[in-house]
């Protein structure tokens, strides 16, 4: 466990805040953007296909599935929302 001070705890509270406010401020304007937002707020897949097929999206004419949202996820990120929904992903694998 990291020892806290109070630079250290500002600096965390900046880059909590940046996520919090990139998240808020992300346009899902494609299926592949509203997943990567949907995963920002659960950090869960399964989480995330349920919700997705009742709003009725589909990929295809078929229903989101685990192995489609996990591709888009751990593909190449394309903005700095997905870097970061990647890398968060990435390290709760590993465990």
């Amino acid at each position: 466990m990291k020892i806290l001070t109070v630079p250290s705890a500002k600096e965390e509270i900046r880059r909590l805040q940046h996520f919090v406010d990139l998240v808020d401020s992300y346009e899902a304007d494609s299926l592949k953007k509203w997943i990567i937002k949907e995963y920002a707020y659960t950090s869960s897949i399964k989480e995330v296909v349920n919700r997705g097929n009742q709003k009725g999206y589909t990929q295809n004419g078929m229903q989101l599935d685990h192995e489609f949202v996990r591709d888009i996820i751990a593909s190449s990120p394309k903005d700095e929302l997905h870097k970061l929904v990647r890398a968060n992903y990435r390290i709760r694998i590993k465990r």
